[in-house]
């Protein structure tokens, strides 16, 4: 028997590994097979579509990168599942749903386990059909793109994806049923993004079904409309595992099921789709798997989340339209980048700033649109996270010319 048995290898279950293997505990990871391991994010989603983003500021084609591709991933996944082995893990590749609350069919194989976590990831969302329609995540496993592109849906992915085939010169048409790109960003934020996206030739229609489209008169569709959970293989009712109305497994915040022994960690508990949320949560269930170890609770508060589009837009805490709505006492500070030189030097020129302080003066929250915000609100997390006041920011020197030096500069 096992100690400890992960159902699925994407991020949340190669990071439940890892964070098991001090445990001396006797651990399986299973997936369905090596084309598998290492998940959406690693095989069709984070990885590729920043890959592609990368590669195509520079102008690199398509197929040059579509060529390098496969090497860079395989380069991330061949080290990674040899460390695993080495560390006394079993992979075992098959198709695996629950018996009962401790056994597990791996393709007629029966193991049973102690504990189980259940990481099985999530998939594309489908509402149409359509001859030349794709899931946002094959479009990485195609050589060639035609040049006449629709894409439903205009969050996260839609919107990195368009901005990826636009600067490839692809005509491109954005549509989203919400009234503004980023439904489940900041209004300001998102408006002012979709400015700068439309000014480089991006058509993005909002407030529309794709229904009012022909979709014949489009090369190829590309469906970002969400995500839904991955449990259906997995057979959860027979371990008595109570699911969301929306089909997610319910997790509390100790990451466990309505059954004592069953975890459940990354988009399958439906809690934040995000590839880094998924490690933390892996850590937090190995953690409260662990005997004798103080449980620990799901703690978000300081986690960033980042659009890559061209700019990207990033946001962290609380910003100034849920401040509001929350009646928290509050000040902004904003600013465009223009009146910064190192805006000059690295083209970021639309590059926009907005932090939130409360009454007593600490950052509770900033967004950014920068060709850097990934990287720029990670200043602003260290902050949130850790209830530093405004004045802790203001006495630093950064380097310059940097972008980042302009968060300093700002609150002179």
């Amino acid at each position: 028997m096992y100690d400890l048995a992960i159902l699925g290898a994407g991020a949340a279950g190669i990071s439940c590994a890892k964070s098991a293997i001090s445990s001396n505990l006797k651990i399986a990871l299973i997936e369905k097979d090596i084309n598998s391991f290492g998940g959406t994010c690693l095989n069709k989603g984070c990885i590729p579509t920043k890959f592609f983003l990368n590669n195509s500021k520079s102008r690199i084609p398509w197929q040059d990168s579509f060529q390098e591709k496969e090497a860079i991933i395989e380069k991330i996944k061949s080290p990674l599942s040899l460390f695993l082995k080495k560390q006394g893990i079993d992979i075992i590749w098959g198709e695996s749903s629950l018996i009962d609350t401790n056994r597990i069919n791996i393709s007629g194989k029966i193991i049973e386990a102690k504990n189980i976590v259940i990481a099985s990831g999530s998939l594309p969302r489908t509402i149409l059909e359509h001859p030349n329609l794709i899931f946002a995540e094959e479009l990485f496993s195609r050589s060639y793109l035609p040049d006449k592109i629709l894409i439903i849906g205009a969050g996260y992915i839609g919107i990195e994806i368009a901005c990826l085939l636009r600067i490839l010169g692809k005509d491109i048409c954005v549509v989203e049923k919400e009234k503004n790109i980023l439904p489940a960003f900041n209004d300001y934020l998102s408006r002012r993004l979709r400015t700068i996206l439309e000014k480089k030739g991006i058509k993005i229609e909002t407030e529309k079904d794709v229904s009012e489209h022909n979709l014949d008169n489009y090369d190829l569709i590309i469906s970002a409309v969400g995500r839904t959970p991955n449990t259906e293989p997995l057979k959860p009712q027979n371990a008595g595992i109570r699911l969301s109305e929306t089909g997610y497994i319910k997790a509390d915040k100790y990451m466990r099921t309505n059954i004592e022994n069953i975890y459940a960690c990354g988009d399958i508990n439906g809690k934040k789709l995000l590839a880094y949320i998924a490690e933390y949560q892996a850590r937090v269930c190995v953690n409260n798997i662990m005997k004798g170890a103080p449980k620990i609770e799901e703690d978000y508060n300081g986690v960033p989340e980042c659009v890559f589009s061209i700019p990207q837009v990033a946001k962290v805490g609380v910003l100034e339209d849920e401040a509001k709505r929350l009646n928290i006492q509050h000040k902004v500070i904003k600013s465009s980048f223009l009146k910064f030189s190192s805006a000059y030097v690295y083209n970021d020129t639309d590059g926009f700033i907005e932090i939130i302080v409360d009454k007593s003066d600490k950052i509770i929250g900033a967004g950014i649109i920068s060709q850097m915000a990934g990287e720029l609100i990670s200043i602003f997390s260290l902050c949130v996270k850790n209830n530093l006041p405004l004045n802790n920011l203001k006495k630093c020197l950064l380097i310059h010319p940097t972008l980042s030096e302009i968060i300093p500069l700002l609150l002179k």
